[in-house]
């Protein structure tokens, strides 16, 4: 590979290509268990917390960087699957609550075993150094979103 310069512009094309990679088989086992993507991402995000505190549906919706509307459509859709459980309280009838039903918990783990093992050929690229820095500097997008701006260079 020729020595570039790793300008924002280059590595943002560079992230982009290898998420279009990673997109064909992400796509491939989504649609093998009949998830749309919102369903996916709000499903992930109940199945990541659902040993903590009951939140809101709203709240679900925000963490996992939905739309209100999309997460409502996408827990119908669940809901429809027993994957998850929603309810109202009854001093309460504007807050919808929402949380992942042990079908939906088993329907995670497979489809997640299912995607390690379509894209498993790309950790034969990498060695185990190289795992821990992708993962580091991955880590850091998801965590921050790529959108919060960090000082100038010097």
């Amino acid at each position: 590979m020729p020595d570039v310069e790793v300008t924002a512009t280059v590595l943002g094309r560079i992230i982009v290509q290898a998420g279009r990679t990673l997109d064909g088989p992400f796509g491939e086992v989504l649609e093998r268990y009949s998830l749309t993507r919102n369903a996916w991402w709000l499903l992930t995000e109940l199945y990541r917390t659902r040993d903590g505190d009951l939140a809101p549906l709203g709240e679900h919706a925000r963490r996992s960087g939905l739309a209100a509307s999309s997460a409502t459509i996408a827990t119908e859709q669940l809901n429809n699957r027993r994957l998850v459980r929603r309810w109202r309280p009854k001093d309460n009838r504007r807050t919808t609550f929402v949380a992942i039903t042990d079908a939906g918990v088993d329907l995670v783990d497979c489809a997640r075993l299912d995607l390690e093992r379509s894209v498993a050929g790309l950790y034969e690229l990498f060695d185990r150094d190289d795992r821990r820095t992708l993962h580091l500097l991955l880590s850091r997008i998801v965590t921050n979103g790529g959108l919060e701006q960090s000082d100038p260079p010097a």
